[in-house]
C-alpha cells in the first residue's frame, strides 16, 4: 500500500495528540499542582511557532521578563523549563543535581549526526562518569598548567599571522587555526599546517553539532517516527544534512586517534594525551583494553571538539569589542606597559598583576556570551519546586543570556564595561563570574574550562600588547559606529564586521617577529 504525504501527516499528528493526552493523564495522577507559568501553547504545536530561528534567547528573555525566572513552554509534546536566574540554576542543577544532571536524547544529534561519543551529550550515569573521570585527569586545574608553553607559543604565532594578514574577515580563521593547533598538539601530538584539511572536517562536524543542539530545530527530535522517512521524501531533507555531518564527525574523532596508535607502533608518536591514555591501558587484558580504548577515543574527541567554538567565539568577540571601545583598549595597554614594559610579551606569571586584562576577559564572556542558552538538562523524575510541578522528562535550560544581562545584577548590561569587575584595583570576587553561566551548571559544568581560560588569556593579552584595533573610517574620515550582531545557534559568533588592525609601533612589530621565531 502506498501511503500519501497527507496520510502520513495525519498519522503523525494523531500520535502527537495521543502522546499529549497520555502525558496529561499521567501528570494529573502524579500531581495536582500547577506547572510553572509560561506562554499559552497551541494544540499539538505547543509554542513551536513562537520560537524563532534567529536569536531565540531574546524570546526566552522576553518570557522571563513577562512570567518570571521560571518559564514553562512546550514544543509539540515536549515540555521545556527555562531557568532565568542563578538562584534557580543553583537550586535545581546544584542542590538537586541527582535528578537534573542528565541530557535530553536527541535523535538528530546522537543517532543521525554521530555525536553520542561526546561527554556533554551523554546521559547521566556510569558511562558518563567513566568518560568524565578520564577527561578530568588531563584537564583539571593543576594539569592544564603544563600546556601553557604550547598556548603561549601559538599565541605568538597568531600575532604574526594577523600582522601579515589583518583582514578582519580572516581573523576568525586565524583564531580557529591557532586554537586547533593548541588542542591538536595537546591531545594528539599533531602539528596543524596551513589549510589543514582536518580543520575543515572539524568545522563541518561542529556545524552539525551547533545546528542539532538548538531545541526544536529538527522535528525528528519531537517526532521520532521521522527517522524512518527516506531522505527524498517531503520532510526528510534533514537526513541529507545529517549524513554529511556524521561523516565529518566520525573522521574528526577516528582519524587522529588511530594515527596516534599507528605512530606508537612505529615508535614515532609525539607526546600527547592520547598516547599517554593508550599507554595506560597497554598492559590490561585484551577485552578490557579494547573496551577502554573506546572510552579513550571518545574522551580525546571530546577534548578536541568541546572547547573549540566557544573559545574562538569569545576571542573573536574581543576583537569587535576593542574596535567599538578604544578607551578600554587604551587602558589595557597602559596596564600592560606599566607592568611588563614594551620589550617582551605577557607570560602567565604576569596574570595576577594584570587585573584590567582579567576584567576584559570576564566582560568578553558576559557581554556577548557565546552560549546564550546552555546545553539542556533533563529531569529524570517528577519533582515539586517552589509550589510548581515539574514532570519527569522535562527539558531544563539555563538562560545564560538573561542571567548575564540581568539589570539587577549587572548595571547597564548591554554596555561593554570591564570596570564592573574591579574594586580597589583588583578583580572583585563578589561580582558574578560569567563563567558560571557560560561553562554550564552543576555536575555538567564543562571540564575543559581551565584550558579555555588559559588560551583566552594568552591570545587576548598578547594581542593587546602588540596591536591597535580600531573601527574603519567612512569616506569623510570619521570612525564608523560598529554594532555587534551575533549568529544563531547553540554556540554563537559575531557576524562579520570591519575593523583596522595595526601594530602599535615598530618595536611591537619587531617583537612579534622575534617571539614567533623563538
Amino acid at each position: 500500500m502506498i501511503v500519501s504525504f497527507t496520510q502520513l501527516t495525519a498519522y503523525v499528528l494523531g500520535l502527537l495528540l495521543l502522546s499529549n493526552l497520555l502525558k496529561r493523564i499521567g501528570r494529573n495522577k502524579a500531581s495536582r499542582l500547577p506547572l510553572p507559568p509560561g506562554p499559552k501553547p497551541l494544540p499539538l504545536l505547543g509554542n513551536y511557532l513562537e520560537r524563532p530561528k534567529e536569536e531565540p534567547w531574546l524570546v526566552t528573555d522576553k518570557w522571563i521578563k513577562q512570567y518570571g525566572d521560571l518559564v514553562y513552554y512546550r514544543i509539540f509534546g515536549q515540555g521545556v523549563l527555562v531557568l532565568g536566574s542563578l538562584k534557580r540554576t543553583h537550586d535545581l542543577f546544584d542542590k538537586r543535581s541527582k535528578i537534573y544532571s542528565s541530557r535530553p536524547y536527541s535523535y538528530m544529534l546522537s543517532v543521525l549526526c554521530g555525536w553520542d561519543f561526546a561527554i556533554p551529550v551523554q546521559g547521566y550515569g556510569d558511562i558518563w562518569r567513566q568518560h568524565r573521570r578520564v577527561f578530568q585527569q588531563y584537564f583539571n586545574i593543576n594539569a592544564v598548567s603544563k600546556y601553557r608553553p604550547i598556548q603561549l607559543r601559538e599565541a605568538r604565532k597568531l600575532l604574526l599571522r594577523i600582522l601579515n594578514d589583518s583582514n578582519p574577515m580572516d581573523v576568525k580563521e586565524h583564531l580557529r587555526n591557532t586554537f586547533a593547533t593548541v588542542v591538536m598538539e595537546i591531545v594528539y601530538g599533531y602539528k596543524v599546517v596551513d589549510n589543514d584539511p582536518f580543520i575543515h572536517i572539524t568545522e563541518e562536524a561542529m556545524d552539525g553539532f551547533n545546528a542539532a543542539t538548538v531545541p526544536g530545530a529538527f522535528l525528528v527530535d519531537m517526532i521520532p517516527i521521522m527517522l524512518y522517512l527516506p531522505s527524498w521524501f517531503p520532510g526528510g531533507g534533514f537526513k541529507k544534512l545529517a549524513k554529511k555531518w556524521k561523516k565529518a564527525t566520525m573522521e574528526m574523532i577516528d582519524v587522529p586517534f588511530f594515527k596516534v596508535k599507528d605512530e606508537m607502533k612505529q615508535g614515532v608518536a609525539q607526546p600527547s594525551i592520547t598516547s599517554s591514555m593508550i599507554q595506560s591501558v597497554a598492559e590490561k587484558p585484551k577485552a578490557e583494553a579494547e573496551a577502554m580504548e573506546l572510552v579513550l577515543k571518545n574522551t580525546a574527541g571530546t577534548a578536541f571538539a568541546g572547547g573549540t567554538d566557544t573559545t574562538i567565539s569569545a576571542v573573536y568577540s574581543f576583537f569587535i569589542a576593542m574596535a567599538m571601545h578604544p578607551e578600554v583598549q587604551e587602558k589595557a595597554q597602559r596596564e600592560l606597559d606599566a607592568v611588563i614594559g614594551t620589550d617582551r610579551l605577557p607570560e602567565f606569571e604576569d596574570r595576577e598583576s594584570l587585573p584590567y586584562i582579567n576584567a576584559i576577559i570576564l566582560e568578553v564572556l558576559r557581554w556577548q556570551n557565546v552560549v546564550p542558552l546552555i546545553t539542556p538538562h533533563l529531569s529524570t523524575q517528577d519533582d515539586i519546586y517552589d509550589g510548581y510541578f515539574i514532570p519527569k522528562g522535562t527539558v531544563v535550560v539555563g538562560a545564560a543570556w538573561s542571567i548575564l544581562h540581568d539589570p539587577d545584577v549587572f548595571e547597564n548590561p548591554l554596555d561593554f564595561n570591564p570596570e564592573r569587575y574591579l574594586k580597589d584595583g583588583k578583580v572583585n570576587p563578589d561580582i558574578t563570574d560569567p563563567a558560571i553561566a557560560i561553562f554550564g551548571f552543576g555536575r555538567r559544568i564543562c571540564p575543559g574550562r581551565y584550558l579555555s581560560d588559559d588560551t583566552m588569556y594568552a591570545m587576548i593579552s598578547s594581542t593587546l600588547a602588540t596591536f591597535n584595533i580600531a573601527p574603519p573610517l567612512d569616506p569623510n574620515g570619521v570612525p564608523v559606529q560598529l554594532k555587534c550582531q551575533m549568529t544563531s545557534g547553540t554556540i554563537t559568533y559575531p557576524k562579520p564586521f570591519e575593523c583596522v588592525i595595526n601594530a602599535r609601533s615598530k618595536l611591537a612589530e619587531a617583537l612579534i617577529h622575534s617571539s614567533a621565531e623563538a
